[in-house]
């Protein structure tokens, strides 16, 4: 029996996507230092930015509320990038309540296990270069939000560093980003067009900021060496940027690394240290004037070499997952969708691996013909549809879990994996997640986004097709349905006549008989007792029938002509039924009591569709209309 010494642990990791390479460089950190089959990581991503709306951000960071944490062995909450208060302090709420270990990067929480990184000790060897070794005097800080504690934290080191060499620094040196590049181009183009004096260095809390500036000053003809700038996070990018952003390193993955440590001591039930601290390194590069520090040459020459194959990846996932959004638009309904998604996914191998999965909340069956406010709002439902499942390329067919199993099926042995988790939504309506195994570098490459993305796009479609669909249906039912006795009219009759002879073409049918009907004494009503009589009189006749042939469908082809086609037990009993409805209206009309218009006249004719072997439906009509016309002549014979 498997016990929980031998099974594989789980450990549930929270990040933001937008944080990208400081994630990757620490799940791969974890991922290269986890002894081999002891610890699946389950990665439950967001990509919540500060210009996502309330309602979009709500949705998003739903995915933090997805696992069970009582399910799991320790959990990892990587706050760098987090960005929101309240998304913070929710977490943290859940993972004091889970009872099981927690380790916090980026932040110290009491009872938790906190692996810090000293951004102070890094960005005070930055601050210091530029001063010391180029002589910076003015320097402007470029923040990201004013609650950001990394961002603060940078700023506290540069003023100490400027304090420290007895320089001043004032608040109009602090320019508060909101980490969003648009404000920045805006800003300081704008000061450079009025003319305002630009420092000596401007500081960028990372290296997109730091980026954006430099787009900035080559947009207004402000050569590299003019103004120094620096970032901080030491990202792929902006190694090979021109000029090369001088930064800081975090050493991710060696926090990464430590974060291993931890969880084998809490796991093999040994002392771990409450608190690590991993020190940052500054790295000098060509936008501080330092000047072949990083072979940064070589770097850029590989990139270029890489870039076509880096768009050609790009190009090949891209058109999956936009395969993937079109058999969402173009499915016909719920199963429909189903069907392509996993003719997709299933018999196939894309970039989104081996291991895949697409898990659905059931309420989306009706959610396109349903208002918003009936389904779960910013919630996970308690139950998930498999709408694909491979692992290993073997494709895993399943219905309804528990959402609290992840995965309709139990990975809980073999080889170590990173699962990442990101959520599908419509609005406020949370509808499922998509779950990839080890694609670490799609942090970077933005593809867990893209997937969500797609997907998202698709339920709006999807949507708006199946209101349509049911809107057609709708109208289809009422432009086939007689108004005045709410029967099929001539339309659906033409239609259903026109199936049933492709049906009788193939040969495979199921036996059926024309019934035709024909009302007596319309006329006579309708000019002793007015129209609405009439009328009436038409709606009694028209139940008669119905009521006769309960389970067959039933036209009105004309102003007092009726058809009704006999099938399963209606047609079984057919002459039976016929014969129960003549012997009603002989009791209708034997009866001096009722008025005219209850007293029921309808001749009517039967043709069998077996009577003459090779006959089409016009012959068999013909021969039912015929008989209704003897029937009609004999009835008035006999009146």
């Amino acid at each position: 029996m498997e016990t929980r010494e031998t099974r594989k642990r789980k450990v549930a990791v929270f990040v933001n996507g937008w944080n990208a390479e400081n994630v990757q460089r620490y799940l791969t950190g974890l991922s290269e230092n986890t002894p081999a089959e002891t610890i699946d990581y389950y990665v439950f991503v967001s990509y919540g930015i500060y210009s996502s709306t309330d309602v979009e951000l709500k949705s998003l960071c739903t995915i933090y509320d997805l696992p069970d944490l009582k399910t799991f062995d320790a959990a990892i909450m990587f706050v760098p990038g987090l960005n929101f208060t309240d998304v913070i302090n929710h977490l943290l709420e859940r993972l004091e309540n889970s009872g099981i270990p927690v380790i916090i990067v980026g932040m110290q929480h009491p009872g938790f296990y906190n692996i810090g990184i000293n951004n102070y000790s890094g960005m005070r060897q930055l601050c210091d270069h530029i001063i010391e070794e180029h002589g910076a005097r003015d320097i402007m800080f470029i923040a990201g939000s004013r609650e950001n504690e990394d961002s603060n934290n940078r700023l506290i080191a540069l003023k100490d560093s400027m304090y420290a060499h007895g320089l001043t620094f004032s608040d109009s040196n602090v320019y508060y980003s909101n980490w969003e590049v648009g404000q920045i181009l805006y800003e300081f183009a704008n000061r450079i067009r009025r003319g305002d004096k630009l420092p000596d260095a401007f500081v960028c809390a990372n290296d997109q900021l730091a980026e954006t500036i430099s787009y900035v000053l080559s947009d207004n003809e402000i050569a590299p060496e003019k103004v120094i700038v620096t970032g901080f996070d030491y990202t792929e990018e902006s190694q090979s940027f021109y000029p090369s952003i001088a930064t800081v390193d975090q050493c991710y993955n060696e926090v990464g690394e430590k974060t291993v440590e931890v969880l084998t001591s809490i796991f093999t039930g040994q002392e771990a240290p409450k608190e690590i601290l991993v020190s940052c390194r500054f790295r000098p590069g060509e936008s501080c004037g330092c000047k072949d520090c990083r072979k940064d040459d070589e770097r850029r020459r590989m990139l270029g070499r890489n870039s076509p194959r880096k768009s050609m990846i790009f190009d090949v996932t891209d058109g999956r997952f936009h395969a993937m959004e079109n058999d969402i638009i173009q499915a016909a309904d719920y199963d429909d969708m189903k069907l392509k998604l996993r003719r997709l996914f299933h018999f196939s191998n894309g970039q989104e691996g081996d291991t895949f999965y697409i898990m659905l909340d059931p309420h989306i069956v009706d959610f396109s013909l349903t208002e918003l406010v009936d389904h779960p709002k910013y919630r996970f439902s308690d139950v998930m549809d498999t709408i694909v499942a491979k692992r290993d390329s073997k494709a895993i067919e399943a219905g309804v879990i528990p959402t609290s199993q992840l995965f309709p099926d139990d990975p809980s042995t073999g080889k170590n994996h990173v699962y990442f988790f990101i959520p599908i939504f419509y609005d406020s309506f949370v509808c499922g997640y998509i779950a990839v195994a080890d694609r670490i570098n799609w942090i970077t490459e933005k593809y867990f986004q893209l997937c969500q993305n797609r997907f998202n796009r698709a339920l709006v479609s999807y949507r708006r097709n199946m209101q349509l669909t049911a809107l057609n249906a709708k109208l289809s039912m009422l432009m086939e349905k007689d108004s005045l006795t709410f029967v099929k009219n001539r339309t659906a009759y033409d239609r259903y006549v026109k199936q049933l002879e492709s049906t009788m073409l193939s040969g495979d049918f199921d036996p059926f008989a024309v019934a035709c009907f024909d009302i007596n004494y319309l006329k006579q009503v309708n000019d002793a007792l007015g129209h609405e009589a009439g009328d009436e009189y038409i709606r009694k006749c028209c139940k008669l029938i119905c009521n006769t042939f309960k389970h067959s469908p039933v036209f009105r082809i004309g102003g007092d002509e009726f058809i009704a086609i006999a099938v399963h037990d209606d047609y079984t009993l057919r002459y039976e039924l016929l014969n129960g409805m003549r012997e009603r209206m002989a009791e209708l009309n034997a009866n001096p009591d009722f008025s005219p218009i209850d007293r029921l006249s309808i001749a009517s004719g039967m043709a069998d569709c077996f009577e003459h072997m090779g006959d089409d439906y016009s012959a068999i009509f013909r021969r039912a209309d015929t008989r209704m016309y003897e029937n009609k002549r004999q009835m008035k014979g006999e009146d």
